[in-house]
């Protein structure tokens, strides 16, 4: 007996068998569109593509299966840039909007596009992270530039009186 993830609400479900997924089908839980995928399968794929993949796979029937033990729910590459280029922006001194700025970028197309996925994907938490060490760094610069300014105009006004 096969066992089958779907997608739903941008998350991954799963596993349930034929019998189960069937029922899903009838309720309309799972419709046409619904991503859905198994052991022996490429990609993910809608659902109502399957009949075509069967029938031109004769090894995906359900008795040439084993249970998976996970389905791979890939990362967000757009997440990781943003976490690395966020900490790069905390350690770089005098110069942190050089990398916070891009990791400010990042941190919301990387939320948009995990938002608007069919397919689920994880990195949420690392492109918050990256959005939160983007802030922080531009915020440290802007106090650096504020420091440098008031360190600027108060000598130059004991200079001049």
């Amino acid at each position: 007996m096969a066992d089958w993830y779907y997608g739903e609400n941008g998350g991954q479900l799963g596993p349930v068998d034929d019998q189960t997924l069937q029922a899903m089908v009838a309720q309309g839980r799972i419709t046409a569109q619904t991503l859905v995928w198994r052991e022996g399968m490429s990609n993910w794929q809608p659902y109502s593509a399957l009949n075509l993949i069967e029938s031109q796979s004769p090894n995906l029937g359900p008795s040439s299966f084993s249970p998976p033990i996970y389905a791979p729910v890939p990362n967000s590459g757009l997440a990781i840039a943003s976490m690395v280029c966020g900490i790069v922006s905390l350690i770089l001194c005098y110069v942190n909007a050089v990398a916070a700025i891009p990791a400010i970028i990042c941190g919301h197309m990387a939320l948009k596009k995990i938002n608007e996925s069919e397919l689920p994907m994880a990195g949420r938490g690392m492109a918050i992270a990256g959005l939160i060490t983007g802030y922080l760094g531009l915020l440290f610069q802007l106090i650096v530039i504020g420091i440098v300014c008031f360190a600027i105009f108060s000598s130059s006004s004991s200079l001049f009186p």
